[in-house]
C-alpha cells in the first residue's frame, strides 16, 4: 500500500508548492498562510509569483482553541504590503 507524501510546514508560495512536487510529494498543506489571508490559494492560482505576507511569528498557536485566527491582521482594514506586519519587524 502507497500512502500519498503530504509536505506541511511553511509553504506560502508558488516556488515552494513546485519544489516540493518536484521531489515527490503529492501533496501540500498550508496552514498559517491561510489564517493571515484565506484568499491566497486564488491569488497563487491567478499569478504564481503573489507572495504571502504570513511571516511565521506562531502567534497564532495560541488561538488554536479558542477560534484560530492571525492575530496580527486587523480584519477591518483593507489588504496591503504592510497588513497586520508587527512594529519594528524587519523582513
Amino acid at each position: 500500500m502507497k500512502l500519498p507524501m503530504i509536505l506541511l510546514g511553511g509553504i506560502t508560495g508558488k516556488p515552494v508548492m513546485d519544489l516540493a512536487m518536484r521531489e515527490g510529494f503529492e501533496f501540500v498543506a498550508m496552514a498559517r498562510a491561510l489564517l493571515r489571508e484565506p484568499d491566497l490559494v486564488n491569488r497563487i492560482q491567478a499569478d504564481a509569483t503573489t507572495p504571502s505576507l504570513c511571516i511565521h511569528c506562531n502567534k497564532c498557536m495560541p488561538t488554536n482553541f479558542t477560534g484560530t485566527r492571525c492575530v496580527l491582521v486587523d480584519r477591518s482594514t483593507t489588504r496591503r504590503q504592510d497588513w497586520g506586519r508587527p512594529a519594528g519587524y524587519v523582513s
